[in-house]
């Protein structure tokens, strides 16, 4: 099963800054946007869907899977089939999507689920934007866990003349890192 992470970053490496929400620009919300209609699966935690859910349209194109270590606190939010939560490992996940016939997925984070499947192997590509500005403080795309995972570049794009930059990387775990 294909599952390709999709993160905005400042070019600092952080994912989110402790007083803005939204602050990507219009050319990767534009991307975003896009990019998640190619996906019929969109797997986020718990943190992430508490920051988006008043933004959330629920459609029967798009199943959302929010991850989180107590899914009955949101059985009032469950719509099967649009809105479903989790406390699944990752791996037994996608083995269930994976039995489903589910060929694919969009991880949309927030750090802890992104390393969670990592750790597992499940990734296997990602579109990172990087945006021009530094935070200084925020969260970055993984935990602290020490990682070191070899990327193969397939595309870069300039989004705009602000110098946004979107990146498609292959994960290459059965190389070794040297």
């Amino acid at each position: 099963m294909r599952i390709t992470l999709a993160m905005v970053s400042s070019v600092d490496g952080k994912t989110t800054h402790p007083t803005l929400h939204g602050w990507s620009s219009p050319e990767d919300q534009d991307h975003f946007r896009k990019l998640k209609t190619m996906y019929p699966i969109i797997i986020m935690g718990r943190k992430t869907y508490d920051t988006v859910k008043g933004e959330l349209q629920l459609s029967l194109k798009t199943r959302r899977i929010v991850m989180t270590q107590n899914p009955d606190a949101h059985e009032n939010a469950q719509v099967p089939g649009q809105l479903e939560f989790t406390n699944e490992s990752p791996r037994m996940l996608v083995r269930h999507l994976t039995a489903e016939g589910v060929e694919s997925a969009l991880l949309v984070g927030g750090s802890d689920i992104n390393q969670a499947f990592l750790k597992d192997k499940l990734i296997t590509d990602c579109y990172i934007t990087i945006e021009p500005r530094f935070f200084g403080n925020g969260k970055s795309i993984f935990t602290s866990d020490a990682i070191d995972i070899p990327l193969q570049l397939t595309d870069v794009t300039t989004l705009n003349t602000r110098g946004t930059l979107l990146l498609h990387y292959i994960i290459r775990y059965e190389h070794n890192a040297r």
